[in-house]
């Protein structure tokens, strides 16, 4: 009886060390946080006033940056690396950042690449690269470094995005494409190439035909002047790199659909996919697509007849488009 009252006890001391452990481990992380804060102040005060940051410099920087958030554990720099983007400028890679307390005890983290810019207050954490074009901005001037480097990006994303529908408006004015899938055509990344109905580009989206389909209408409204209208903020233009392509749906013939009793009207939809290479200002290659809504489908598919012709018209054209492109685009839309 005494052996097991040993071993009954012997068990709960074990089952108490790992709690005990992680809470003395927390405590250190506390201590060793508190007093990591405390040494930053100078240090800090030098490293963001150089001229040109050393690996040192920046991680001091990074690592500033977050021990200011109440939420962040630990933050330490391993393997950095650091490049210059633009003048005052610089891509920064190294430091791991742990707000959960496992990884702050264990030594874990998340490694975050982050825009360090020199501004009228020194050196600072502008923001993500993957949020500001890998860092694609020249140093902010004003007191808002952030808001100022976004702004940038956002002006630089818009002209992107302005050109490639300029391009698109000046390729459908020319003759079009003998050719139904495109030669030679590299693999497309879906991120490189935008899909819209080319009405959208007109001087008045707004006055197009009545259509029971939309395509690209949420970019428009994102990037289209013509579009935008005051007091509806969607954001800015998405597009985080250069548009190589588009896939403009033209010459669209869609009569609305409606039902009525037992019969419906409308329910056919016939364009031409264009593919624009943006570069050269031309089409490419186009090829014909057209969708007939069956007329049993009345019979099992009443109340939702809009929906599964959308739906079948989108199949259409996304097999369209991958015909076109000789499987080489993964339209996203």
């Amino acid at each position: 009886m005494r052996i097991l009252k040993w071993l009954i006890g012997g068990v709960g001391v074990l089952a108490l060390l790992p709690g005990g452990a992680f809470v003395w481990g927390m405590q250190r992380v506390s201590r060793a946080r508190a007093a990591r804060v405390e040494a930053l102040v100078p240090l800090l005060a030098r490293a963001t006033t150089v001229e040109s940051l050393s690996p040192e410099d920046a991680c001091l920087v990074a690592e500033g940056h977050y021990m200011k958030r109440a939420t962040v554990l630990t933050a330490e720099c391993r393997n950095v690396t650091l490049e210059a983007t633009r003048p005052g400028v610089m891509m920064f890679r190294g430091l791991v950042v742990a707000d959960d307390c496992d990884d702050a005890v264990l030594g874990g983290g998340y490694v975050p690449t982050l825009c360090l810019s020199k501004g009228p207050r020194g050196w600072g954490v502008t923001g993500f690269s993957h949020q500001l074009l890998e860092c694609q901005f020249d140093a902010p001037t004003g007191p808002e470094p952030e808001k100022e480097a976004l702004a940038q990006v956002q002006h630089l994303q818009r002209a992107w995005m302005d050109d490639a529908f300029a391009a698109v408006r000046e390729a459908l004015t020319r003759p079009g494409s003998d050719q139904e899938v495109c030669e030679g055509l590299p693999t497309l990344s879906k991120w490189g190439v935008l899909v819209l109905d080319a009405d959208l580009l007109g001087d008045d989206p707004s006055a197009r035909k009545e259509r029971t389909t939309h395509i690209g209408d949420l970019l428009g409204y994102k990037c289209l002047p013509s579009m935008m209208k005051e007091g509806v903020n969607l954001g800015p233009c998405t597009a985080n790199q250069f548009i190589s392509h588009v896939v403009a749906i033209d010459e669209i013939d869609e009569p609305p659909l409606g039902a009525a009793g037992s019969s419906y009207s409308g329910g056919h939809y016939s364009a031409v996919v264009k593919l624009v290479d943006v570069r050269k200002r031309e089409v490419v290659c186009q090829r014909e697509v057209s969708y007939q809504l069956p007329e049993e489908i009345l019979l099992v598919k009443r109340q939702t007849l809009d929906f599964e012709y959308r739906k079948q018209v989108s199949a259409a054209l996304h097999q369209g488009v991958e015909k076109l492109t000789g499987g080489k685009l993964m339209a996203d839309f």
